[in-house]
């Protein structure tokens, strides 16, 4: 099996592909200090264009929010080693991943220590297959430390977490519907699933990460329980079918979520806590829900935060 290296962490060379991108994402929960966040940073530099969605909220419902997208690329936002959006956000591939967002109101310094190596995912959950827009592909469970600022509460961070990395030509106006959700349980176990609804077919494909060995999810069924927005997710539930024969079944809450709007394309990502079996963990279930095939904003959102700046949740 084809395992990254370190080096495949940092920037790579593009094609002259006008669709080409490169994107780093980082979703983290810790359930203990009652805070979470998600940071997706994808890079056009063919075109010169950036597109970022990066948000912190807390238990108690403090919330911030910064999302662009096809906003200029900087001349120092791509290096050897480092990814960025001008003075806000960098990420500085040194071994791990250290994450630096420098807002007004909302600051951070963290760094995510993976728990295991960079597998070829598509070696690891479809053999023979591979993502359209995801040809060079890894992702990887962790643990995300730290410190964040948001307003004027600052909070140490020791957070479950998950990290995607990709580089390849993406057209995201042919996805019609996303179902991404991983679950971090601790360096033993982590569960992710994929159901892609793109060329007139349902993919579905994902692995189990567990005491140290992968198993393929051969078939799955996930059910999504939504806001009447018909967008926000309010919880998740899964039966997974291994490779191996077992069925697993997982479920998700909400403790709260961030709506990504890139190129067209609109995804609720609803953080909160994952549970399968007597184990507890963190979930990241991204849903996009778009049958129609359209790319306008969202008016509205119930449960999700869709707003820039500083906020707060309603009650």
């Amino acid at each position: 099996m084809h395992i990254f290296s370190e080096a495949d962490d940092r920037p790579h060379v593009p094609t002259d592909d006008p669709l080409w991108q490169e994107s780093s994402l980082f979703v983290w929960h810790d359930r203990d200090a009652g805070i979470g966040g998600f940071w997706r940073l994808g890079q056009e530099p063919v075109v010169g264009a950036v597109n970022s969605c990066f948000g912190v909220f807390t238990h108690d419902g403090l919330r911030f929010r910064s999302n662009v997208t096809g906003a200029p690329l900087g001349a120092g936002d791509r290096g050897e080693a480092h990814m960025g959006w001008g003075p806000h956000l960098r990420i500085l591939f040194d071994g791990d991943a250290h994450i630096t967002a420098d807002f007004p109101d909302c600051e951070a310094d963290l760094r995510f220590a993976d728990f295991h190596p960079r597998f070829d995912y598509h070696a690891i959950a479809m053999p023979g297959q591979q993502l359209t827009g995801a040809a060079h592909h890894f992702e990887v469970s962790g643990r995300m430390t730290g410190k964040v600022r948001i307003g004027d509460c600052e909070v140490a961070i020791d957070a479950l977490g998950y990290r995607d990395r990709s580089w390849a030509r993406r057209d995201w106006s042919t996805s019609r519907g996303t179902r991404w959700w991983p679950c971090v349980f601790g360096p033993d176990l982590t569960t992710h699933i994929i159901h892609l609804v793109q060329d007139g077919r349902v993919l579905k494909v994902g692995y189990v990460w567990r005491d140290g060995q992968t198993i393929a999810i051969v078939d799955s069924d996930v059910v999504v329980e939504l806001e009447s927005d018909a967008l926000t997710p309010r919880a998740g539930r899964g039966v997974l079918h291994l490779a191996n024969g077992e069925t697993l079944n997982i479920a998700c809450d909400r403790s709260d979520a961030i709506m990504m709007h890139v190129r067209g394309y609109s995804a609720v990502e609803t953080i909160g806590t994952a549970r399968m079996g007597d184990r507890v963990g963190m979930s990241n279930l991204e849903v996009s829900s778009n049958a129609a095939g359209g790319s306008a904003l969202p008016l509205c959102t119930l449960g999700s935060n869709a707003a820039d700046g500083l906020s707060r949740r309603p009650d």
